[in-house]
């Protein structure tokens, strides 16, 4: 329906121009190159393997640690979300090619190697003077020079600490074994005090059991720090200071060096686009003088291959064949400007094969329909369209980004149709207004409105199931048309038609009552048609005719699936109403403080914190509800997934924009 034709492409050319060849097919950037099977008419053909001959000295690993090590020292503009407003530089291929010949990157990347090693080793010494300030911090009360704490040959001094509700025993216990010891409190931590106990080093065998029967924790100091625990961590203090002293200098410098060395972000495009050439030509196959390659371009665009090839090179051949059914073809949509960004649902669940039919058309007009359905809120909807319109404009994004912004764009539009459609403004905010907007109010909330959900949700309700049941008749209708366009009409007629017969038989037969008489009558022809086509045909894959017919009969229970589906879309009423009742919750709160001289602040910050909250929250619940509703009950109505993506050998950058080739 909206998938662009393609056509196998063969090329053989002297391998003298493999080079440059390549690289007007990389420019073009519409060609797929695949790899080129082993048979018989490229039997003795050898695989063309040229990695080895890289035109670049750089390695594309180099540059990278380079951005990566020298981008956190950029400008700020050039950081986090502000650097998406930054327009990329744009550059020829001849200029990307001679980068490398006007900057000597070697010396930039032993530059930055060495100061990684520095930053990393200022990094260690830091964390190594932090450990040690945090181990002498709890002795800082302590008046004893900690490098000589263990030099006395008479004197031991036993540091430590110990559970506070043990403290008193162990002092208790020292003094009944030796006597004479010295023991001090020298600061607490929690349920821990530390100490020191001083006592003759005859003693220490009899103090060692005492310690260990109340679990002392002893401090042992192995640093090469002097002096009391207030002067080492002085002297800490001093050498943390210097260190980023050292640090911020080297942080100037380096933010010098980033400024200075812009060249590594188009040299990384470049290196990129040298690599998946390189990578690409193993896809080739070389004899002694001639170079083959092989692929898909959308039929579009050969005219405009014919063309560039005839304009640039002499010694070659090209051809193109149509595909075959059992190949892998790739599949690239073709749809108008404004259908397009809802190849994006599609993309998620899966592209169709070749042969298939693209839902994108159809499903972007459900697609719409329901995201306003589902978020139905003019505030709300006015929000998203606003902040993705500037967003489009003002952010520098590729072609998926910006893809999907129009979506959530045109989700945006969709909403503010659906609240003009309930009469929901950020709510029943207009129900605040002074009274003399009260005409402006009864017009937007309760003339132009067609269903108030909060008074009467039942039409809502009914709207949403009345949606599901169309969708899911085009799901159906569509699989009927693909089984006519495949030459399968009576496959058609057997599963499409006979359901589609059925099912309106039975709404006409819940809608008795309200329609005419003959059309009364109708239902009941139109539901016993689908039910004896269905019995009579469902089973007719059975060999044996009691299965065939009891295929057809178990085949009627798929009708609970049908009104299942149509059931699901009532996720439609319930987003749509929930919106709108959240939002009038958040102004009835906002509106409840009436506080002097800040009552209005506060009222604005909770319209201004629960509003967003709404719109993000329900935002996210339409968007996915809604695509649920397209795999779930649409899809599997009629569509054949599992579609390739047609994946162009181009010219592709991260950093910068490559100008665009004459054609």
């Amino acid at each position: 329906m909206a998938i662009s034709e393609v056509s196998k492409f063969h090329i053989f050319a002297h391998l003298s121009i493999k080079e440059s060849l390549l690289n007007e097919l990389q420019k073009l950037g519409f060609l797929e190159i695949i790899q080129i099977e082993e048979k018989e008419e490229f039997c003795g053909w050898n695989n063309l393997d040229d990695s080895s001959n890289s035109p670049s000295s750089a390695s594309l690993n180099d540059v990278k640690f380079c951005i990566d090590f020298l981008s956190n020292y950029a400008n700020e503009e050039d950081k986090g979300i502000k650097s998406l407003f930054t327009t990329k530089k744009t550059y020829s291929y001849d200029e990307l090619e001679k980068i490398e010949q006007q900057h000597n990157f070697s010396v930039l990347h032993a530059q930055c190697k060495k100061l990684d090693n520095e930053l990393n080793e200022l990094n260690l010494q830091e964390n190594r003077l932090n450990a040690v300030k945090a181990e002498i911090e709890r002795w800082q009360e302590l008046e004893l020079d900690l490098s000589k704490i263990d030099d006395s040959k008479h004197i031991k001094f036993i540091l430590g600490s110990i559970a506070k509700n043990s403290f008193s025993n162990l002092a208790l216990g020292i003094e009944q074994q030796v006597g004479a010891s010295i023991i001090q409190l020298v600061g607490e931590e929690k349920n821990r005090v530390n100490m020191i106990i001083i006592t003759l080093v005859e003693n220490t065998p009899k103090i060692e059991p005492l310690l260990q029967q109340y679990l002392f924790e002893t401090f042992k100091y192995s640093h090469t720090f002097t002096g009391t625990p207030k002067q080492i961590l002085k002297t800490i203090k001093e050498q943390l200071l210097g260190i980023e002293k050292k640090r911020r200098e080297m942080e100037r410098n380096l933010k010098k060096l980033h400024s200075k060395n812009q060249f590594i972000y188009p040299l990384y495009d470049f290196l990129f686009i040298i690599q998946e050439k390189e990578e690409t030509k193993k896809y080739l196959k070389k004899s002694e003088k001639t170079l083959a390659i092989r692929g898909w371009v959308q039929n579009k665009d050969i005219p405009k291959l014919q063309k560039r090839l005839k304009e640039k090179f002499s010694a070659y051949e090209v051809s193109f064949s149509s595909p075959k059914e059992d190949e892998q073809i790739p599949v690239a949509l073709k749809n108008t400007y404004i259908v397009k960004p809802f190849e994006t649902i599609t993309e998620l669940y899966s592209l169709p094969g070749y042969y298939e039919i693209d839902p994108t058309p159809i499903l972007s007009i459900f697609y719409f329909v329901f995201f306003g359905l589902a978020l139905s809120d003019v505030g709300y909807g006015a929000t998203l369209a606003i902040i993705t319109y500037f967003a489009l404009k003002r952010l520098d994004l590729g072609e998926g980004g910006k893809k999907f912004l129009r979506l959530l764009h045109y989700c945006g539009l969709s909403a503010i149709t659906g609240g003009i459609l309930l009469g929901s403004w950020f709510g029943d905010i207009l129900n605040y207004l002074p009274p003399m907007f009260d005409g402006l109010k009864i017009f937007l909330m309760q003339k132009l409105p067609l269903i108030n959900p909060t008074k009467n949700p039942i039409p809502l309700l009914i709207l949403s199931l009345t949606l599901g049941v169309i969708q899911i008749y085009t799901g159906i209708i569509l699989k009927f048309l693909d089984n006519v366009r495949k030459g399968k009409l009576i496959d058609g007629l057997m599963d499409q038609i006979s359901w589609l017969s059925l099912l309106t038989g039975i709404i006409l037969v819940l809608l008795k009552g309200v329609l005419p008489l003959f059309l009364e009558r109708l239902s009941l022809i139109l539901a016993y048609a689908g039910i004896i086509t269905i019995v009579l045909t469902q089973g007719r894959g059975q060999k044996n005719i009691l299965l065939k017919l009891g295929g057809g009969i178990l085949a009627l229970y798929d009708i609970s699936g049908y009104f299942s589906d149509v059931l699901s879309y009532s996720r439609l009423f319930a987003l749509g109403l929930a919106t709108g009742v959240l939002g009038q919750m958040f102004n009835m709160v906002a509106t409840m403080f009436h506080i002097p001289y800040i009552g209005f602040f506060v009222t604005l910050l909770i319209l201004v914190i629960g509003h967003t909250f709404n719109l993000l929250m329900s935002g996210l619940g339409s968007f996915i509800h809604d695509a649920r509703l397209q795999y779930v009950e649409f899809f599997s109505k009629f569509y054949e997934a599992g579609g390739i993506p047609f994946r162009p050998f181009t010219l592709r950058t991260l950093y910068t924009k490559i100008k665009d080739i004459e054609e």
